[in-house]
C-alpha cells in the first residue's frame, strides 16, 4: 500500500499534490503524496517551445483571472481530502486534513499541508495519521509522526524565492499568478465539464505539450469563479494512476497566525532523519 498527499502541481503542490525524488534542485511534483520520495521530483526537462495553437475566449479569460487571482492572493487555509485509486492494488487511499499557504510581501511563500486521518478502502486506517509537510521558504519538510520519518530537502538557497504553486514545479500545481501566455505555450488546454460542484463553478483541463517534461499526463481544475481558486485538482500520471484532491471551508486573505514550522526529532527518539542541503558550486 502507497500513502499520499499530493503527486500539487505542482508544484509543485506540490504535488502536492503534490502533491507533490530528492534531486540537486528539486521540486514537489503536487500535492498528493505524503511520502517525500513522491512529493519532490528530479528537475523537468526543458518543455518544446513550438508555437501553440489559441486557445478559446472562454479559457483565455479563466487563465487570466487566475493570472490577476495571484496579484491579490496573500494567503487561504482549507480542508483537504486528498484520494489515490491505485490501479495494480485496487485500493483506495483517503488522507483528511487541512493546508494553509502565505505569501509574504517580500515574495516570500509558505505552506503547510497537515493529515489527520488515513482511510483504506473506506476504512480508517490511523485516525491521527500526524503527518505534516511543510515549505518554509526555504526547506520543505516531511514529518510523518505515525513512521517516525522525519525528511528535510533545502529547496530554495538563503535569499532565494520559490513558487510552490508553479504547474509542474511546486507541490500545490495551481495556475494561479502565471502568465497565461506561460500556461499556453507548455500545456494544451480545454473547458471540461463540471460535474457535482455547485454554482460558480468551470473546469479546465490542462495536457503537457512535451510529455517528457513533467510527471503527470494532465492536470484537471474545477475552480470557483467567486473565490477565483480551484476547489478541485485531478492529476492523471503516466500510468493513469489518478489522484483527486478536493478544497473545502476555503478561507482567503484573513489574518493567519499559523506557525509553518516543525521541529526536528529528538536524536535519542527512533526516528529515520534524513536532511539534504543543495550543493553549491565552489569558486
Amino acid at each position: 500500500m502507497r500513502m499520499l498527499i499530493m503527486r500539487i502541481v505542482l508544484v509543485a503542490l506540490p504535488t502536492a499534490a503534490a502533491i507533490l525524488t530528492p534531486g540537486l534542485h528539486a521540486t514537489a511534483a503536487s500535492i498528493a503524496e505524503p511520502t517525500m520520495a513522491a512529493v519532490t521530483t528530479p528537475a523537468m526537462a526543458k518543455p518544446k517551445t513550438a508555437r501553440p495553437a489559441s486557445v478559446s475566449p472562454r479559457v483565455k479569460a479563466i487563465l487570466t483571472m487566475l493570472y490577476r487571482r495571484g496579484k491579490t492572493l496573500k494567503n487561504f487555509s482549507a480542508a483537504v481530502r486528498v484520494t489515490v485509486n491505485h490501479l495494480r492494488s485496487g485500493e483506495t487511499d483517503i488522507n483528511i486534513g487541512r493546508i494553509w499557504y502565505q505569501r509574504a510581501k517580500s515574495g516570500r511563500t509558505r505552506f503547510d499541508i497537515h493529515f489527520s486521518i488515513l482511510a483504506v478502502d473506506g476504512a480508517i486506517a490511523r485516525h491521527h495519521a500526524d503527518h505534516d509537510i511543510i515549505f518554509d521558504g526555504r526547506w520543505l519538510i516531511d514529518r510523518n509522526g505515525s513512521a517516525k520519518i522525519y525528511r528535510k530537502i533545502e529547496i530554495a538557497p538563503p535569499g532565494g524565492h520559490f513558487n510552490p504553486l508553479k504547474l509542474g514545479q511546486g507541490p500545490i500545481p495551481i495556475p494561479i499568478g502565471q502568465r497565461p501566455k506561460t500556461v499556453e505555450r507548455e500545456f494544451q488546454i480545454a473547458l471540461v465539464k463540471v460535474k457535482h460542484q455547485g454554482p460558480h463553478t468551470v473546469g479546465i483541463k490542462l495536457k503537457p505539450r512535451d510529455p517528457k517534461a513533467f510527471t503527470f499526463d494532465s492536470l484537471t481544475f474545477v475552480i470557483n469563479t467567486r473565490l477565483k481558486l480551484p476547489v478541485l485538482i485531478r492529476r492523471v500520471d503516466p500510468d493513469g494512476t489518478p489522484t483527486t484532491a478536493v478544497f473545502s471551508k476555503i478561507v482567503i486573505n484573513k489574518p493567519m497566525h499559523h506557525s509553518f514550522h516543525v521541529s526536528p526529532p529528538p536524536s535519542d527518539a527512533g526516528w529515520t532523519v534524513t536532511i539534504k542541503r543543495i550543493k553549491r558550486s565552489t569558486p
